[in-house]
């Protein structure tokens, strides 16, 4: 059985190729007992965790980052032990992806090491005994010292490093950086490192991609360390110890701020009942039933906080001349979303059910779409951002992929293929939603003659093939916004965004999964 410390992802946007399925395949068939990613984000984290899982192989939450030390910027993995450092990995991933040099300064560590263990990773370069002295005076958690040795192969300064570990008493882990699985897989990685940092292959070998990233097999574990097995079950031991439990889904709805002593619900129906006054002076018996029986469902369901902060920003957006739309959805159907002035629409004079929208025997998180004219959305997300504040209110991430057609393009110019040729590309491969390269291939006649044009046409098209696919950029999502009642850091990582409002690292699906409550701010050109 072995332990695999140090997976970096695919998830961390072309700084690897290796994808959680290939993984999961990877690690079953070396029977690994315990796998930790060290993104140098939290990219990619939910998913892994729970592909690990449900595989039966024990995950661990790790963050590959930079520290200063002094005038040395120095290479660390930091594992969360416990559920104290699961937060502390949050704060950490959040605290480097706000800053422009993406570096954590040693004193922030000091804050934010509690539950945590670190790894000095030797295989990333030479790292002097008073630098690690340094760390040690501030980080006072475990401190592990890695040692790779790729094919058996030793680094040039392996005994200088078990030195400064004895002197030290630190204790030594086998270890090995993964960023492919197969050594067959590096050529594809050098171009994935190409197109994230847009420099062209030349015949000459590319000095930034590595070729002892690859996964070794358990034998090669083996192999590697026969003459200190030790360290092997030392990275084992390491990891087992790192025990956290993955927050269950637990709403966590916003608050609306309040004077003392009020109380959400009864705001809430005071508002419903003077905008029913002004838009319906004229309203029956039904509409005050209806008022009724929604106001009591939304109280039941804990909702009357979020009616407040959408109506609020409603309010907002008619005091400042920002056309909106008059509703879409579900959210039609809620006499109380008319009668706040969210929407513009009578659900009675339409027949629109209520239930369509909350159903109290259906418990689901309200949606409540709201259309903004494009040139406007950003100041009502920046009002929201300041009325509750910028650490309560992210933006939410979506990330891109290599499509058919766009890693066909982009592995073709790293190949340093001529504009004709690209063009060739392009009209080779079907404009169809969703194509891939295989199925490209079997249509195009076309495809195929460029594919064969060549050898090196072969080889583009086969690295092409292997990186389809993988996330190749991260953007804003066009709508989501997420607002929490605690700070965003406890209970996601986050990253600088737009106009002073952050951004997640995690998309639509994980934002939600933890519980936080997304709200969709469209922009529409309204005329």
């Amino acid at each position: 059985m072995v332990a695999y410390p140090q997976i970096r992802t695919s998830a961390d946007l072309l700084k690897s190729t290796i994808s959680l399925d290939a993984c999961v395949q990877f690690l079953q068939q070396q029977q690994a007992k315990a796998c930790a990613i060290v993104n140098s984000t939290l990219y990619g984290l939910m998913p892994f965790w729970r592909s690990m899982t449900a595989a039966n192989i024990h995950a661990v939450v790790g963050l590959h980052v930079h520290v200063t030390v002094g005038e040395v910027v120095m290479p660390l993995v930091v594992y969360a032990q416990t559920n104290d450092g699961y937060q502390s990995l949050m704060k950490i991933s959040s605290a480097c992806s706000t800053r422009q040099d993406r570096v954590l300064p040693l004193n922030w560590l000091r804050a934010y090491q509690q539950g945590t263990i670190a790894l000095v990773p030797y295989a990333e370069g030479f790292i002097e005994q008073h630098t690690i002295e340094a760390l040690l005076d501030v980080y006072k958690q475990p401190v592990y010292i890695g040692i790779s040795r790729p094919h058996g192969k030793r680094h040039l300064n392996e005994s200088r490093t078990v030195a400064i570990a004895e002197a030290l008493q630190l204790p030594i882990v086998a270890t090995q950086e993964n960023r492919y699985i197969d050594e067959q897989q590096f050529f594809a990685y050098q171009v994935a490192q190409a197109i994230a940092s847009g420099v062209k292959l030349v015949d000459e070998e590319v000095s930034y991609a590595q070729p002892e990233h690859f996964m070794p097999t358990a034998s090669m574990w083996q192999q590697a360390f026969e003459d200190a097995p030790h360290w092997l079950t030392a990275a084992e031991t390491m990891l087992e110890s790192c025990r956290v439990t993955m927050r269950e889904k637990e709403l966590m709805l916003p608050k609306y701020p309040l004077a003392d002593g009020e109380r959400a619900d009864d705001v809430l129906r005071q508002l419903a009942y003077e905008g029913l006054a002004e838009r319906l002076p004229h309203a029956d018996e039904a509409y005050k039933e209806r008022l009724e029986y929604e106001l009591s469902v939304i109280r039941e369901m804990g909702y009357s906080d979020y009616f407040l902060i959408v109506a609020d920003f409603m309010r907002y957006a008619r005091e400042h001349n920002i056309l909106t739309g008059p509703g879409r959805g579900s959210s039609a159907s809620s006499l109380v979303a008319y009668t706040t002035y969210i929407t513009h629409v009578d659900p009675l004079q339409y027949g629109l059910v209520f239930e369509r929208f909350l159903n109290p025997e259906r418990v689901t998180m309200p949606d409540i779409d709201i259309d903004f004219v494009d040139t406007k959305r950003a100041d009502v997300i920046q009002y929201v951002a300041n009325k509750y504040g910028t650490q309560h209110v992210a933006q939410i991430i979506t990330f891109g992929t290599l499509s058919a057609k766009a890693v066909a393009r982009d592995v073709a110019r790293m190949f340093h293929f001529p504009p004709d040729v690209l063009d060739a590309i392009s009209k080779a491969i079907p404009s169809k939603n969703g194509v891939t390269l295989a199925e490209a291939y079997t249509q195009s006649e076309t495809l195929r003659q460029l594919v064969h044009a060549s050898e090196r046409h072969e080889q583009w098209f086969a690295v092409a093939k292997q990186l389809e696919g993988l996330p190749r950029n991260a953007s804003t999502h066009a709508a989501g916004v997420v607002l929490s009642p605690k700070p965003l850091v406890d209970v996601i990582p986050i990253e600088q965004g737009h106009d002073g409002v952050f951004l997640t690292q995690w998309p639509m699906q994980e934002v939600e999964a933890v519980g936080l409550l997304k709200m969709d701010f469209l922009g529409c050109a309204i005329r």
